[in-house]
């Protein structure tokens, strides 16, 4: 039996790059896969390309995940077709303006919060009274660059990444008592068309240190989008049931360790947003 047998998985940003590494990844691995993103052509390639590795038929729908009418809209869709959604992952995003943020332009700021944070939002409202499961109910949101380090030059990306994560955290105690598991994951570089954003912004809006190590990595090829997708597999999967609440690096963290995952389920401030410095954490009584 593969993992995610008879289980329905919707995918944002699903048609390329990360988000389409997870569809094929999860229909692989027997889930009826929906894949909504904005471009009607990329989704068509997508979806051709995903019924070669699924038992199913994938569907897609094109969506813009900033606005919450075109969220309800696909929620309500998806309702009409699946008695069930198991699993939820919010992958859809953008690099927005590069540059000092006095210096960019609002609206684009703006737009990439509404994207990248409320889209995420509008996905999880949408679709927290959708999901249903004899088991444990999941959501997988992705967070990126700026997220557990400063990211200048590209504040409008890190700090709707890190508004996410904690959105996760939050949410992740708002429903512990539904049966729901709810984690972030940080793909780490993995080369896709965000960073033809960068090439293109050059080395003064970008800063020459990241522009430099923009161009190494994709010179080297950076992460395989696979790091990211096993791992959402893995906290889509009952594998993962009880890990909730989390921030699991794809390339760093050894997630795949028994020991690892112990203490993800155990210990409520690893793996999550906390200032550490001079700081002593204590077991909760």
């Amino acid at each position: 039996m593969s993992v995610l047998d008879s289980r329905v998985v919707v995918v944002t940003g699903g048609s390329l790059g990360i988000g389409f590494e997870v569809a094929k990844t999860c229909a692989a691995e027997g889930a009826s896969v929906v894949i909504a993103a904005r471009g009607r052509a990329d989704l068509e390639r997508a979806a051709e390309q995903l019924r070669q590795v699924s038992k199913h038929n994938p569907v897609f729908y094109p969506l813009d995940v900033g606005k919450y009418d075109q969220v309800q809209a696909f929620a309500l869709w998806c309702s009409e077709r699946f008695p069930e959604i198991h699993g939820l992952v919010n992958c859809a995003g953008v690099y927005g303006p590069i540059g000092k943020t006095h210096e960019v332009s609002m609206a684009e700021f703006s737009s990439t919060v509404q994207i990248n944070f409320l889209g995420t939002v509008y996905m999880c409202h949408a679709f927290v009274p959708l999901l249903k499961s004899p088991g444990r109910k999941k959501i997988v949101n992705y967070s990126g660059g700026g997220a557990a380090t400063p990211f200048a030059n590209f504040s409008a990306y890190a700090t709707s990444k890190i508004a996410i994560v904690r959105f996760t955290e939050n949410l992740s105690q708002e429903l512990a008592a539904g049966a729901f598991d709810i984690n972030c994951v940080a793909p780490g570089f993995v080369v896709t068309r965000l960073h033809e954003a960068t090439l293109a912004a050059g080395p003064q809006a970008a800063t020459q240190k990241f522009f430099e190590a923009t161009k190494k990595q994709i010179e080297g090829g950076g992460f395989a989008p696979a790091k990211a997708a096993r791992l959402t597999l893995f906290l889509l999967s009952p594998e993962s049931d009880g890990i909730t609440g989390k921030f699991i690096s794809a390339p760093w963290d050894p997630w795949q360790d028994r020991v690892f995952q112990d203490r993800l389920r155990a210990d409520p401030d690893f793996a999550t947003l906390r200032r550490i410095d001079d700081k002593a954490f204590f077991k909760r009584q």
